[in-house]
């Protein structure tokens, strides 16, 4: 069969690649970074998309579900990755498609009732995971971990912090590696970094993928609460259960309550659903009743209310605020 490839630029092109999915009952993502569709002559007969190294939204038309065409399209993306220099990539699917994805090889990392997420063999999930656990020279077997952003570190994750680190032999703070946030990684690594250096049985890694990332939650930054991202908290959360307790030994999971931000408050709701006993939640600290927060230290930094930012944020954040590296961000 004498296929055709075509690069959805044009609305006409993206228009065609929506039917698709929705004529096979699949979900439409805008967060793309392209669209690639099938034809055959003039007729679409599959597509499939990427967003960075994520592969996603791949739907054959139903006439010719049993021509492998799932695999042509996967070959064509792994070809593009090479050319790119993508070594690592992700794939989505709607659960009942699973089994294609395994037998083309790729290498399941969760499911959930809905969704399944695969990845290619290049660094499995537990070999990044091992090498992370033997950088670590551990206190004990009470062992808690805290998944933090920290855009940036304030006084209330350090009170998250310190609690958690009274209370267990080890703490690992993974912290969010994607970049999309204010404040680079490099920066809030280091500012964690320098503001935990008084608790030795503190341990803070780079999240990797596999946390609340473009691969196992693309709508987390968007802020937004629906079926989708109901569905990416799912997976997000199973993957920590299923592998992060698994390779480091976890007892426990730590989180702050969420009164302020919809999403996060959503994400911590099935965190008790799925890690149950295991979660520990902790009341945030206030100052004159009020919640601190890391969006209140941006709007702060934003108003150039400098002297008000010290009530809020550890030393190191707040040296930091004041230099011009860190004023910088806010221009």
């Amino acid at each position: 069969m004498d296929f055709r490839f075509v690069h959805a630029t044009t609305s006409y092109e993206k228009e065609m690649a929506h039917h698709l999915l929705l004529s096979r009952g699949l979900m439409i993502d805008d967060h793309v970074t392209e669209t690639i569709n099938l034809y055959v002559l003039d007729e679409c007969i599959g597509t499939i998309s990427y967003d960075d190294n994520v592969i996603k939204m791949i739907a054959v038309k139903e006439n010719h579900e049993k021509e492998n065409l799932t695999g042509v399209l996967l070959q064509y993306v792994m070809r593009l990755f090479e050319v790119k220099g993508i070594g690592k990539y992700f794939l989505f699917t709607p659960l009942q498609n699973a089994i294609i994805f395994q037998n083309l090889g790729l290498k399941l990392i969760s499911q959930t009732e809905h969704i399944a997420l695969f990845e290619n063999a290049w660094h499995p999930i537990d070999q990044t995971l091992e090498k992370l656990a033997s950088s670590i020279s551990f206190f004990g077997t009470k062992r808690a971990g805290i998944v933090m952003n920290c855009n940036p570190i304030t006084l209330g994750h350090l009170y998250l912090i310190e609690t958690c680190a009274k209370e267990n032999d080890d703490v690992i703070i993974f912290l969010v590696e994607t970049n999309r946030s204010v404040f680079p990684f490099d920066i809030r690594f280091r500012l964690v970094k320098e503001a935990t250096k008084h608790m030795k049985n503190v341990h803070i890694l780079p999240s990797t993928p596999y946390i609340i990332s473009p691969a196992t939650f693309p709508t987390y930054f968007l802020k937004e609460v629906s079926e989708a991202s109901d569905m990416f908290i799912q997976l997000d959360l199973t993957i920590f259960k299923e592998h992060f307790f698994k390779v480091f030994k976890l007892t426990s999971r730590y989180v702050g309550t969420e009164p302020l931000d919809l999403s996060t408050a959503h994400y911590n709701e099935a965190m008790k659903k799925i890690f149950g006993s295991s979660l520990h939640v902790i009341e945030r600290l206030e100052r004159n009743q009020a919640v601190i927060s890391a969006s209140k230290v941006r709007e702060l930094m934003k108003n150039h209310a400098y002297d008000e930012l010290k009530k809020w944020v550890p030393e190191a954040t707040y040296q930091f605020l004041l230099s011009s590296e860190g004023k910088a961000l806010f221009l």
